[in-house]
C-alpha cells in the first residue's frame, strides 16, 4: 500500500485523487499477479473488503454523510476501468465474449465481424481476433494495397469507393493501431490514409463501438435541441445572444446553431471547428 494511503487510513481521512489513483493502479497490479483478467465480481469482492475495513477513507458518502449503497460503486468503477485498460490487448478477454453470435457489418453478402463484450470505454471490437468470413491474412493485405492504390489515384476523393475495403480490413487495422509501441500519427496516415477521411472515420467508429455517430447526433439534436435553445435564451451572455440573433427558425440550420451555442457556452473557439463559407460565390 502506498505511503500516502497508509497515512490517510491511519488518520481516517480520504486520500487525495492522485493518491487514490496510485492505490488503484497498485491494487490492480497485485490482483493481476494472481488473475490475469479479473472479473467484475472478483473486483467487487476485493473493493468491498477494502471499503468495509476503511469506510472513512474509501466508502462513497453522500452530501448528508450517508453511505451510498454498499459504499463501493466509485472505487469499484475505478478498479474495473483500470483492469479493462490493462487487459485491452489480452486475448483472455475473449472468455467474456458476448454470445450474440455474428452480426452483419453491412448489406447481405458482405464480410462479418464478431461483436465482443462492451468494455468500460464503450468499445465492442477493440481487438478482434477472428478474420471476416471468407478472408485470409493474404486477402486482407491485398485489400490494404488496393486502398493505398485508390488513394494514390484519387486522394480523399476515393473515400466512398474505399469504404467497403476499410470495413473488410478492420481486423488488421485494429491490430496495427493497438500494437506496442503505438505507431506515430504520420505513419498511420501513410499506411491507412482513408482512416482520416470522414467516411472512413465514421465507418471505423461504427465498427469499434456499434454506434452510428451521425444518427446518434441527429437523434440527440432532435431530442435535446429545443431544450438547449430555451436554456440559452435565459442566459445573460452577449456571445450567446449574438448566436441566437442570427438564428432564423425558418431558414437557418438548427443543428449548426445548437453546436455554436454549446461551443460558446463552454468557451470553445467556434472558428476552429466550423468552416463558414459564403455560398453565393459557388
Amino acid at each position: 500500500m502506498p505511503t500516502a494511503i497508509q497515512q490517510a487510513v491511519e488518520k481516517e481521512e480520504r486520500p487525495m485523487p492522485d493518491e487514490r489513483r496510485a492505490f488503484v493502479n497498485a491494487l490492480v497490479d497485485q490482483m493481476m499477479q494472481h488473475e490475469r483478467n479479473p472479473t467484475r465480481a472478483m473486483c467487487h469482492s476485493i473493493v468491498r473488503l477494502i471499503v468495509r475495513s476503511h469506510p472513512k477513507s474509501f466508502a462513497d458518502i453522500s452530501r448528508r454523510g450517508e453511505v451510498v449503497g454498499d459504499g463501493c460503486p466509485s472505487h469499484l468503477q475505478q478498479v474495473k476501468t483500470r483492469v479493462e485498460y490493462k487487459t485491452r490487448n489480452n486475448t483472455l478477454a475473449r472468455r467474456r465474449r458476448s454470445r450474440e453470435g455474428r452480426r452483419n457489418t453491412g448489406v447481405a453478402g458482405e464480410s462479418r465481424l464478431t461483436r465482443g463484450p462492451v468494455d468500460q470505454y464503450g468499445c465492442v471490437r477493440w481487438c478482434p481476433a477472428d478474420l471476416p468470413e471468407g478472408e485470409t491474412e493474404a486477402t486482407l493485405e491485398d485489400s490494404k494495397r488496393d486502398l493505398r492504390n485508390i488513394y494514390s489515384e484519387e486522394g480523399m476523393g476515393g473515400a466512398e469507393r474505399a469504404e467497403p475495403l476499410m470495413v473488410r480490413t478492420y481486423v488488421i487495422l485494429r491490430r496495427y493501431l493497438n500494437r506496442m509501441p503505438a505507431p506515430a500519427m504520420l505513419e498511420v496516415k501513410e499506411e491507412w490514409p482513408f482512416l482520416f477521411s470522414q467516411r472512413g472515420l465514421f465507418s471505423h467508429f461504427g465498427l469499434l463501438t456499434d454506434v452510428n455517430i451521425l444518427q446518434k447526433l441527429q437523434e440527440a439534436l432532435g431530442q435535446r435541441g429545443q431544450t438547449i435553445l430555451h436554456f440559452s435564451q435565459k442566459l445573460d451572455n452577449p456571445k450567446i445572444r449574438e448566436v441566437l440573433a442570427s438564428y432564423d427558425p425558418e431558414g437557418s440550420e438548427k443543428a449548426a446553431c445548437i453546436l455554436q451555442l454549446l461551443m460558446v457556452y463552454f468557451k470553445e473557439p467556434t472558428e476552429k471547428l466550423m468552416l463558414e463559407v459564403d455560398v453565393s460565390f459557388f
